[in-house]
């Protein structure tokens, strides 16, 4: 028995001791866009049709049309964790902006136990403030709700689950159409989980820049810093479209410092893309995702 607890402990100390997410990385750091992924994570500045909502919801302004995706991410290439995401967007109006409603799970698995379950249901909103030929001003919001949940111990007992919610805001401008620039407050009410112990859940304040010096180049960067850290983490990439249907994206981030790459592939109404970042001590996180959009 002893022996068996043990083993279902590795794939938990294995990630709290190199990635620092025993407590303070719940429900942090997991997003859902390749694209934005491939572009060293920035997204703060860049509209992302239905992912807006987890880089700044603000973005949800420029929706053009209905969308419905779905990603999942190989965190670290690790087998026992599993990270899924699904949602769909759609426009109101020019005047009431658009809405998305997202679903997200992180799970540690392990021999068939699931010791750990993150789950974080979101509905956002994001409309123009104002809008001109040549600038435009948009807000967004998120109401998210996080439910996390502890699994059964290997004697069959059920360790205790969590719920809490939490409250996202975000702004983006652009200026003739081709640089845009974006801030946004991850749990800006700073809410915290846990029945008797309280741990805060990350408040992040991210500020980014998306500028297109040609038509199918895009260059984005943001500055990524965690409310009462010390490191600040930049955050950048660019992407360009080789041909009609394809796009290549390459980026880095600092603290830590990664490199990333990806590729998109849009077809008629579909979109499909793929993104890799790596570590210096864990294996590279994969990503890919499908969105339909009508």
């Amino acid at each position: 028995m002893t022996h068996t607890r043990i083993r279902c402990l590795l794939p938990l100390l294995l990630v709290g001791l190199l990635t620092g997410t025993a407590l303070g990385g719940l429900f942090d750091d997991r997003y859902p866009s390749p694209r934005a992924l491939a572009m060293g994570g920035a997204g703060a500045a860049t509209p992302a049709g239905l992912w807006s909502a987890y880089y700044n919801p603000a973005g949800l302004s420029a929706l053009q049309r209905a969308e419905l995706g779905t990603a999942y991410a190989r965190l670290y290439n690790l087998g026992f964790l599993h990270n899924y995401f699904g949602g769909g967007a759609y426009p109101l109006s020019s005047r009431w902006g658009s809405l998305a409603a997202t679903f997200q799970y992180f799970g540690v698995d392990y021999e068939g136990e699931n010791l750990t379950g993150e789950y974080t249901m979101t509905l956002s909103h994001g409309f123009y403030l104002l809008k001109d030929i040549e600038s435009s001003l948009s807000l967004g919001y998120s109401i998210k709700a996080y439910h996390l949940n502890y699994g059964t111990s290997v004697e069959g007992r059920e360790l205790g689950s969590t719920t809490t919610f939490g409250v996202d805001v975000g702004l983006q401008a652009s200026v003739y159409s081709r640089t845009t620039v974006g801030i946004y407050v991850l749990n800006f009410n700073n809410p915290s989980v846990g029945e008797f112990t309280k741990y805060d859940l990350p408040q992040r304040i991210v500020a980014g820049v998306a500028y297109q010096p040609y038509d199918g180049v895009t260059t984005t960067f943001d500055l990524n810093r965690v409310a009462g850290g010390d490191d600040l983490e930049f955050w950048g990439g660019a992407e360009f479209r080789l041909f009609q249907y394809l796009e290549l994206r390459f980026g880095a981030t600092t603290n830590p410092n990664r490199f990333t790459a990806g590729v998109g592939v849009n077809v008629a109404n579909y979109r499909i893309d793929y993104g890799m970042r790596t570590h210096s001590e864990l294996g590279e996180t994969h990503s890919i995702g499908f969105v339909y959009g009508f």
